[in-house]
């Protein structure tokens, strides 16, 4: 039987860089508030990246929302998938696009790599991992995000939902080592995300929608305040989060 996809395909709100005006950086922070995952996305990859070095590769970069974050020493490079652009509509020039199975770059070119919310859309991800690997230098360091409480988007290329246990023994079968899975969130912070996710919806939705989105947008600030509070001060169960942060070295 076919799958209905009257979800709408669901695809979330463009993520793109702040770039260099006031509108810009206004509107990149009110996404930051507004997405719990974005949210708890950056609490973790800022820091990050603020400490690299060297040559960095992004990978399923999008529109290089998290660049900017990096030290203007950093040599950066984009990779993303050739049908990105076909299938999510957006392409962007300073980026190298490929067929999705091995990456165009010599072994050991890269000191760091990361992606954030992409793994759950490679079906081949024990391929992807490999690959990874291969273009780290020995002692390179690759973190990523990846969702966990996520409503099914990006459909149909929206695959997998792993546990930290399924990613640590992926990763080591790739020739990782050092390898850190950490929650983003909480089961608080699902909570409001699941209250703030119906909300969101209604208010894109038709005008019976709409109304109702309105008449419940106090829910919706209440909820994002639950929401940034769980994840700052880190109350709840952490066995029942957002998604995961993973770091591992070659």
């Amino acid at each position: 039987m076919k799958e209905s996809h009257s979800r709408d395909n669901f695809r979330p709100l463009s993520n793109k860089p702040p770039g260099t005006t006031l509108t810009g950086k206004l509107l990149f922070g009110f996404r930051i508030m507004g997405d719990l995952q974005i949210a708890s996305v950056l609490r973790k990859l800022a820091p990050w990246l603020a400490m690299r070095t060297g040559t960095v590769l992004e990978i399923g970069c999008g529109a290089q929302p998290y660049r900017h974050l990096l030290p203007s020493t950093c040599v950066y490079t984009g990779l993303d998938w050739e049908k990105a652009e076909e299938h999510f509509s957006y392409r962007v020039p300073d980026t190298v696009y490929y067929d999705g199975s091995e990456f165009p770059f010599p072994d050991y070119a890269f000191d760091s790599l990361f992606h954030t919310e992409v793994i759950e859309h490679v079906y081949e991800a024990k391929l992807f991992l490999r690959e990874c690997r291969r273009v780290l230098k020995s002692g390179g360091e690759m973190f990523f995000t990846i969702p966990f409480q996520a409503r099914y988007h990006y459909i149909p290329f929206d695959f997998w939902r792993y546990t930290p246990a399924a990613l640590e023994k992926l990763l080591a079968e790739a020739g990782f080592t050092k390898i850190e899975v950490f929650p983003r969130g909480n089961d608080i912070t699902v909570a409001a995300y699941k209250n703030l996710a119906v909300i969101y919806r209604w208010l894109q939705s038709g005008i019976v929608g709409k109304l109702l989105g309105v008449f419940f947008s106090p829910g919706a600030f209440l909820c994002l305040l639950v929401g940034h509070v769980s994840l700052l001060f880190r109350i709840g169960s952490p066995d029942d989060c957002l998604g995961y942060v993973v770091k591992a070295r070659t």
